[in-house]
């Protein structure tokens, strides 16, 4: 299974997993609206203090999805399948942006 994410800060800052709910995308989350109020300097997740991880859910952005090819074959998934993902990623493996298992 394929999980797409982005970070903010450096991998040495106590990391935050932030979620942006169960549909659209990580990238969602740099806008000024959201990313402008919260990343910067003395901001409540200031980038220079935190490593933010925004994983793409199971089945949205660039994280695996039935629409990659498989279609009715893609396994069936939920919320726990989301959970356990993005659990995988904070413990087994960030790198290059996209994990695979």
């Amino acid at each position: 299974m394929r999980i797409n994410y982005l970070t903010v800060g450096e991998p040495t800052g106590e990391p935050v997993l932030v979620l942006h709910g169960t549909a659209g995308h990580a990238r969602s989350m740099l806008g000024p609206g959201f990313a402008g109020e919260m990343f910067g300097p003395g901001q409540p997740l200031d980038a220079s203090k935190y490593y933010v991880i925004i994983p793409d859910n199971l089945g949205h952005g660039k994280s695996a999805k039935p629409s990659d090819g498989m279609r009715a074959a893609f396994p069936k998934y939920n919320y726990e399948d989301m959970v356990d993902a993005q659990y995988r990623l904070v413990k087994e493996g960030r790198g290059s942006g996209t994990c695979g298992w």
